[in-house]
């Protein structure tokens, strides 16, 4: 207390403070650190141990919170930002592909009645189990081509960063699938990453048909629902596609 500076505290920072708060200010920025540092260590070790080894069809979105300044992208939550502009209070979600279940915990949740998420890898279920479980999400262990939702039940559909793992067929079912689940008017959102050389190597090898821009993103969606909003964005890394389809 007597060090403010160890914490990157000065005492100008801390002037006009009484004791306690005064205290409160340095333990809050002494534990703040240990959490960043604490971060960076479970980041290294996590990807180390998810990536080196394998290479895994999901990503660990705690990644983000514990290495912001690697993992930090600027498109990664836009699709959730697309859910929750769509998705009216006390709404009803449908996450296809959910993967470690991180989106519906963290950004659905608190403004979704009932969310069903439907991931067909058992070690992604019991990781979305494990860390991401609330009383509005219904966990489900089923690929999205067998799953059969209730017709007529959601106010969103969602699938995120998982559409290309899919052949064009299998993704035409999808969206027919999307179209029944849906309520009049509901919308379904997603994304994918863009790669402009279809023909020619694709950007992962366990994906199947990726999608060269925005205008193959229409055609593709455009017969299956009445209005279709899409964006591109082209950022360091990639460039992804983006879609809010109402039906």
């Amino acid at each position: 207390f007597q060090n403010p500076d160890n914490v990157g505290l000065t005492e100008e920072n801390l002037q006009n403070l009484h004791q306690n708060q005064r205290s409160d200010i340095i333990l809050g920025e002494y534990f703040a650190e240990m959490s960043k540092q604490a971060g960076l260590l479970a980041s290294k070790f996590l990807y180390r141990g998810q990536w080196l080894y394998n290479q895994p069809e999901f990503f660990d979105h705690r990644l983000h919170w514990l290495n912001p300044d690697k993992w930090f992208m600027d498109h990664w939550c836009l699709t959730a930002m697309n859910v929750i502009q769509k998705l009216p209070l006390n709404g009803h979600v449908l996450d296809l592909c959910s993967g470690d279940g991180f989106f519906s915990y963290h950004f659905y949740r608190k403004r979704a009645k009932q969310i069903d998420c439907v991931e067909i890898q058992p070690n992604l279920y019991r990781h979305a189990l494990r860390l991401y479980s609330a009383e509005n999400i219904n966990n489900i262990c089923e690929s999205v081509l067998t799953y059969n939702p209730k017709a007529f039940t959601y106010d969103v559909v969602v699938i995120r960063g998982a559409i290309e793992h899919f052949t064009e067929i299998d993704q035409r079912h999808i969206f027919q699938k999307v179209d029944m689940a849906l309520k009049p008017d509901g919308w379904f959102i997603g994304d994918t990453v863009a790669n402009p050389d279809k023909n020619g190597e694709k950007l992962l090898n366990d994906h199947e048909n990726e999608w060269v821009n925005e205008e193959e993103m229409r055609d593709q969606l455009q017969p299956f629902f009445s209005h279709v909003e899409t964006q591109t964005l082209i950022s360091s890394d990639r460039t992804n596609l983006f879609w809010c389809c109402k039906k």
